[in-house]
C-alpha cells in the first residue's frame, strides 16, 4: 500500500516515540490480560488511546508493523479519525449527510480518504501548495503573454472604472479586469489556446468537456458559472451599424447552459460489469438553455461603456453605464438596471433572427423576459444613479433582490474618483425588489475603527466563514449578498483584493495589498464538531484569540493575482498568473 506517503514523512522518531506510548498503554494489562499490542485491545479502548494522536501520527503508525497497518486502516478507525480530527472536510460532511443520487453508494476507501484528507490540511495549514498546475488559455486581445496564445477578438472584457489607488508616489490598482475564465463548484471554464474551443475542466477527476459554445466570429466580453448555469456574455465581431462618425456598435447577447453533475451508477472494474470498490464516475452535463439580447441597439467595443453583470439560477441582471453622446450637449451618463427571467428554456436565438421575425409568440419556446427596466430617474430616486463619478463595484442577486454593492476610498484618484473622498474605505449596499415596489435595504461601512484598531466588526476570516452569525438576518446564509463587502477593507490600509471562502470547510485563503506590500495568506477554523455547530455552539474569546493565518510564499502572488481573483475551495485555488496561464494550485 502506498498510504504511508500520503503525509509528508517524518524523522524515524516519530514512529517510535508512537509506538513506545502504546506500550507503556498496555504493559499494565499484561498480567491480566492477552493483550500484549496497543492492536489487541478491544476496539472502544484503542479509538480512546489513539484519540491523543494527531492526524500525522496516525498515519505514520501504519509503519510500526503490518499488525499496526491493519489496526490503523480498518474502515471503523479510518472514518473515527475522520470524523475527529476533520469534522468539517468535504468527505466527512458528504459521509454523514449525503445521499446517493442513484442507487447504492459504494463504501469508500476510508484509510485512502482519511490519509488523503490529512495531507491536504497539511498542506492547507502550513499555506504551501503540494501540486501546481497550469494551463494555456486564449488571452485577452492586446494582452500580455507569450507568442501564439493570443486570439485577436476572441476575448475584450468589459473595462473597470478610470479609478486606481495613488499614496505619495505610490500606486495599486483598485478594481482589476475580469478573467477569460470562471470556475464554479470543481469545474473550471476556459478557451483552449491552441483549439479555440472552449472546455470544461473536472478538477477532481481531470476530465474534459466540451462547452457547446460556437466561439467562431463572437467575441466574448465575460465569462461566469453560478449557481449551476453558465452565462456567456458575447457580442458579434462583426459591426452592426454605425453609431456616429467614429464608432460602430456590435451586438450584444448572453448565452445561458444549464451545467449538471451527473454520476455512472457505478466503477467498472474492466470486464463490463460493476465493482462496488470503485467510487462513482463523475461526468458533466451543459445543455443549452437560452439566448437573449442584453441591449437592444448594441454597444461599441471601447473602453467606455461598461455594464456590470450578475445571475442566479432564475434571474439575470444587468446594469448599463454610458457615456452621453448626445448632440445637444446634455452631459450625464446613459444609465439602466435591467432584470430578466431565464427560468424558462428557449431554443429561438435572437442572433439568428436580426429582424425577430421568427420569434416563437405565446407561452411555447418564450425563453427569457424582462422582469423591470429602471431607468436613469427611477435610480436617482433610489439613491444609485452613478453619473460622473461611479462607484459601483458589482451586482448580486437572491431570489427576488437585486443589490447594488458601491465602494469608495480614500486614496482614489482619476477620472471617476470622488471629489469628497470617505475618511477610509466606504462599501455600501442597496436592496431592491425586482418590482421595484416594496422596502429598500440598505448597509453601510465606513471602516471609522477605535483606539483598538477593530475597523470593522463584521471584518476577519473567521466572520467571512462563519457570515456573522451574530449580526446576519434570520434565515439568511452566510454568502448573503445583502451585506455591504465589508471584507475589503478588514485589515485597514490593506485592501482584500479577492478571498476564495469554504464556509462549510471553514477555511479560507485570502489576498490583500497595500501598495507595494502584498500578502496571499491561509486561514483553517479551529476544530468545532458538526454537532456542536447544529447546536448553536460558538467559538469563546479564549478560542478566537486562537485563530491566525500563515501566509503563503511571496512567488505565490504573481501565480495567482495577475487579474486579482482568486476562487476555489478547501482542496484548491484558482488564480492566473503573470503570463496569462491558469494556475491551480492543489493541497
Amino acid at each position: 500500500m502506498d498510504l504511508d506517503n500520503s503525509v509528508p514523512p517524518g524523522n524515524d522518531d516519530d514512529g517510535a516515540e508512537v509506538a513506545t506510548i502504546a506500550a507503556n498503554a498496555t504493559s499494565s494489562n499484561d498480567s491480566s490480560s492477552k493483550a500484549r499490542d496497543l492492536t489487541d485491545l478491544p476496539n472502544d479502548l484503542f479509538l480512546l488511546i489513539t484519540a491523543h494522536l494527531s492526524p500525522r501520527d496516525c498515519v505514520l503508525c501504519r509503519r510500526v508493523s503490518r499488525a499496526w497497518l491493519a489496526a490503523f486502516t480498518t474502515p471503523d478507525a479510518s472514518r473515527h479519525f475522520l470524523r475527529r480530527h476533520f469534522p468539517r472536510a468535504r468527505e466527512t460532511r458528504r459521509g454523514a449527510l449525503a445521499e446517493p443520487e442513484v442507487g447504492p453508494e459504494p463504501e469508500p476507501d476510508w484509510a485512502r480518504v482519511f490519509a488523503s484528507v490529512a495531507r491536504r490540511y497539511f498542506f492547507l495549514r502550513g499555506a504551501r501548495p503540494r501540486v501546481v498546475e497550469k494551463i494555456d488559455i486564449a488571452q485577452e486581445a492586446g494582452a500580455a503573454g507569450p507568442a501564439g496564445l493570443r486570439a485577436l477578438g476572441a476575448f475584450r472584457g468589459v473595462a473597470p472604472w478610470s479609478r486606481w489607488l495613488r499614496w505619495n508616489d505610490n500606486t495599486a490598482v483598485f478594481q482589476h479586469r475580469d478573467p477569460a475564465w470562471c470556475a464554479d463548484d470543481g469545474l473550471l471554464v476556459y478557451r483552449e489556446a491552441l483549439s479555440g474551443r472552449y472546455v470544461a475542466y473536472d478538477l477532481e477527476t481531470r476530465a474534459r468537456s466540451a462547452v457547446p459554445f460556437e466561439a467562431a466570429d463572437k467575441t466574448v466580453r465575460r465569462l461566469r458559472l453560478a449557481a449551476g448555469v453558465l452565462v456567456v456574455e458575447w457580442c458579434e465581431r462583426e459591426a452592426y451599424q454605425r453609431l456616429n462618425d467614429l464608432e460602430y456598435v456590435h451586438r450584444h447577447f448572453a448565452t445561458a447552459f444549464d451545467v449538471r453533475r451527473r454520476r455512472a451508477t457505478s466503477g467498472s472494474n474492466g470486464n463490463g460489469s460493476s465493482s462496488s470498490s470503485e467510487p462513482r464516475i463523475t461526468t458533466w452535463d451543459i445543455t443549452f438553455r437560452c439566448e437573449w439580447k442584453i441591449h437592444f441597439l448594441g454597444l461599441p467595443l471601447n473602453s467606455h461603456d461598461r455594464f456590470f453583470s450578475a445571475h442566479t439560477d432564475t434571474h439575470y441582471a444587468m446594469y448599463l453605464w454610458q457615456p452621453n453622446r448626445s448632440p445637444w450637449g446634455e452631459e450625464d451618463p446613459l444609465e439602466q438596471l435591467t432584470i430578466w427571467d431565464i427560468s424558462k428554456p428557449s431554443t429561438y436565438r435572437p442572433s439568428l433572427d436580426p429582424t425577430g421575425a421568427n420569434k416563437p409568440s405565446g407561452s411555447d419556446g418564450e425563453g427569457p423576459t424582462v422582469v423591470n427596466r429602471f431607468s436613469w430617474s427611477d435610480l436617482e430616486a433610489l439613491g444609485l444613479r452613478q453619473r460622473h463619478t461611479p462607484s459601483l463595484r458589482e451586482v448580486l442577486l437572491d431570489e427576488a433582490n437585486v443589490y447594488v454593492h458601491e465602494e469608495e476610498h480614500r486614496w482614489l484618484v482619476g477620472l471617476h474618483s470622488s471629489l469628497s473622498p470617505p475618511r477610509h474605505h466606504l462599501v455600501r449596499c442597496t436592496g431592491i425588489p425586482f418590482s421595484g415596489v416594496g422596502p429598500r435595504w440598505f448597509d453601510e461601512c465606513c471602516a471609522d475603527g477605535d483606539v483598538h484598531m477593530s475597523f470593522c466588526p463584521r471584518a476577519g476570516s473567521l466572520s467571512r466563514i462563519l457570515g456573522n452569525r451574530s449580526n446576519r438576518l434570520a434565515g439568511a446564509g452566510g454568502a448573503w449578498p445583502g451585506w455591504a463587502p465589508c471584507w475589503r477593507h478588514e485589515e485597514f490600509p490593506y485592501l482584500t483584493v479577492s478571498d476564495a471562502v469554504d464556509a462549510g470547510a471553514g477555511v479560507r485563503v485570502v489576498a490583500r495589498q497595500c501598495f507595494m506590500m502584498e500578502a496571499l495568506s491561509s486561514f483553517v477554523m479551529p476544530k468545532i464538531s458538526v454537532q456542536e455547530e447544529r447546536e448553536g455552539g460558538d467559538l469563546g474569546e479564549e478560542e478566537r484569540d486562537q485563530v491566525s493565518e500563515v501566509q503563503f510564499p511571496d512567488q505565490m502572488w504573481w501565480e495567482l493575482l495577475a487579474k486579482g481573483k482568486i476562487v476555489g475551495d478547501e482542496r484548491w485555488v484558482i488564480g492566473e498568473d503573470g503570463l496569462g496561464r491558469i494556475t491551480i494550485v492543489r493541497f
